[in-house]
């Protein structure tokens, strides 16, 4: 996309995210009536202070004469600061509603997406993308918006009111009022380039450091990490800059306003000013000038210009807006690489997988299959071999449904796979990875997303069979135990066993193991092996590996070699066979 056309994408971005996601016409009506209303006091209080002052100045009438002129002035302000506190109350609600909805609907088009379009997403950029970006609509619904509406409203009741008493005065607001939102489009122009610039550094950052913590073992081992801390402060005094320059063109942006605001004001002021001395007599009807007359546009002029003014205050938020929308919207149209599904449900058996001359590419004309066939019965180990990077991996995917097969079928239990319905047969599923992962939470929470209603007595089991009953007799707070970043490391090898409790958890009858003794010594190896024996019997197991020891679980043995599947020669590799994890 051109730099041409990328502000018009982002703008209209935010007009398709504002039409799904910004419809709260509860709060959007209660901001508008509250700024109403605050429009007509504030024309109230400037009749009100205006006659007082001119009582007091010109007529000289006592204080008692004009009691109920100051008495009227305090629920007037009451009145005022009410409806200013309910519009601001009613913009942050709208903006509340909108960004859980987007929110809530960038997680449901992940799950949509699913793993394996995530997993070549920066993990970083995407926490981002849910965390700050959706954070970044918050200026526009919950002030921007509203202000939209008062920077249109707030003008025109005014000239209303200033209309009849002197045309002069209507007219010097009407040909002044649009050089504040002139600038400010002229101003916010660059601004929108600059946040949007400011919103991919962050992302990328956020990409970045996630990167970095997880390689922190890596780094240190390597005695790195030194290094890498003043690289992620240059990249951080880097950001620190770019901030303070779209801070600066904000600032910049509302002098601006504000001074054209002030030149405004004071034509108005000259106008009355000679008027009342005589040197001008016309644009007031046939009218006679008076203070109190004067006082009262005076005092309303700032009232035209604030609207628009604040509308420029906060452009910057409108820039933060489409620059957010720009990313937000691409992932909500990116296409997902799953199969739609359907609603066929399987019987409540262990099923066959089959692979007829599937063909599948990450990007075309880069085919990862080429007519790959593959049949695993009902209960049958089936190992496949193969270099890393071969496509093993992305074949446990397309028979799990996180991939769609560009030719050829996947069929499940003698169906295809695209008339399942996909959530069912996952949930019929075991997945144990290379690379088990261990969220920061409860020893429970981590053993519970194989199994969200797993009692503790499963949970226990489940830990007794994968062999960290010594393990988790150790820890002071048992299964409410906190694992991960702030609480209790594992090693690599309990790791693989929390992995191996959360298959025994699953109580699957569709094993698709990923290289699950990638990196473990042999006796931590054999454990494993032993375990997955117990689990695989009378269940469907497609199992990757390197490793000669779980070749010993499998009833045939295939090689995966240029997208192709070849029946191995042996269930054991020689040693030139055999690849590096």
């Amino acid at each position: 996309m051109s730099d041409s056309q990328e502000p018009d994408a982002h703008a209209s971005a935010l007009r398709e995210l504002s039409r799904i996601h910004g419809r709260h016409p509860r709060w959007s009506m209660l901001a508008i009536a509250a700024g109403v209303l605050q429009t007509a006091v504030t024309i109230a209080l400037a009749a009100l202070l205006a006659h007082v002052l001119h009582g007091t100045i010109i007529a000289n009438e006592s204080f008692e004469a004009l009691r109920s002129f100051w008495l009227l002035m305090l629920p007037c302000f009451a009145v005022r600061a009410l409806a200013g506190w309910a519009r601001e109350e009613a913009g942050m609600r709208m903006s509340l509603a909108v960004r859980h909805s987007v929110r809530q609907s960038l997680l449901d088009t992940l799950h949509r997406l699913g793993p394996a379009w995530m997993v070549r997403q920066q993990a970083g950029s995407l926490s981002t993308l849910l965390m700050e970006q959706v954070e970044a609509l918050d200026g526009y619904f919950a002030r921007y918006r509203p202000q939209q509406w008062m920077a249109t409203l707030t003008p025109l009741m005014i000239l209303a009111v200033v209309a009849p008493l002197s045309w002069v005065a209507m007219l010097i607001l009407l040909v002044t009022a649009p050089l504040i939102p002139v600038f400010m489009i002229l101003v916010g122009w660059g601004a929108r380039q600059r946040q949007t610039e400011q919103l991919q550094v962050l992302q990328r950052m956020g990409g970045h450091f996630l990167d970095l913590i997880r390689g922190l073992p890596t780094l240190q081992l390597f005695n790195a990490h030194h290094r890498m801390a003043g690289e992620v402060a240059q990249v951080a005094d880097a950001f620190r800059q770019r901030t303070m320059s779209v801070l600066r063109l904000a600032f910049l942006s509302g002098a601006v306003l504000e001074f054209f605001g002030s030149v405004a004001i004071a034509l108005t002021a000259v106008y009355f000013g000679l008027s009342l001395l005589g040197m001008l007599n016309f644009g007031l009807y046939g009218q006679v000038l008076d203070l109190r007359l004067a006082l009262f546009v005076l005092l309303l002029a700032p009232e035209f210009y604030l609207p628009l003014r604040e509308l420029g205050t906060h452009y910057h938020a409108r820039a933060e807006a489409l620059a957010a929308a720009g990313e937000l919207m691409p992932v909500f149209k990116a296409g997902s690489p799953q199969p739609e599904g359907g609603t066929l449900q399987l019987p409540a058996t262990p099923p066959a997988l089959q692979l007829e001359d599937v063909t599948f590419a990450h990007r075309e004309g880069e085919p990862v299959l080429a007519n790959c066939s593959l049949q695993v019965a009902p209960g049958e180990v089936v190992a496949i071999q193969g270099p890393s990077g071969g496509g093993k991996t992305t074949l446990l995917r397309l028979l799990l449904g996180q991939l769609r097969a560009g030719t050829g079928r996947v069929m499940i239990g003698g169906n295809p796979i695209d008339t399942l319905d996909l959530a069912p047969w996952r949930e019929r599923v075991a997945w144990m990875g290379q690379h088990p992962r261990l969220m920061a939470d409860t020893l429970a929470a981590n053993l519970r997303v194989a199994h969200a209603d797993a009692t503790d007595a499963d949970l226990t089991q489940a830990l007794t069979f994968a062999g960290l009953e010594s393990w988790f007799a150790t820890l002071p707070e048992g299964l409410a135990t906190r694992l991960g970043e702030g609480g209790r490391p594992m090693s690599g090898g309990q790791l693989r066993r929390l992995a191996l409790a959360r298959v025994r958890l699953r109580r699957a009858d569709v094993l698709l193991l990923d290289e699950p003794t990638a990196s473990l010594d042999p006796d931590t190896e054999a454990a494993i092996v032993a375990r997955i024996a117990e689990l695989a019997q009378g269940k469907t197991t497609v199992l990757l590996t390197h490793r000669p020891a779980p070749l010993r679980l499998a009833d045939r043995v295939y090689h995966l070699s240029h997208g192709a599947l070849m029946p191995a020669a042996s269930g054991l590799p020689t040693p030139d066979q055999e690849s590096p994890t």
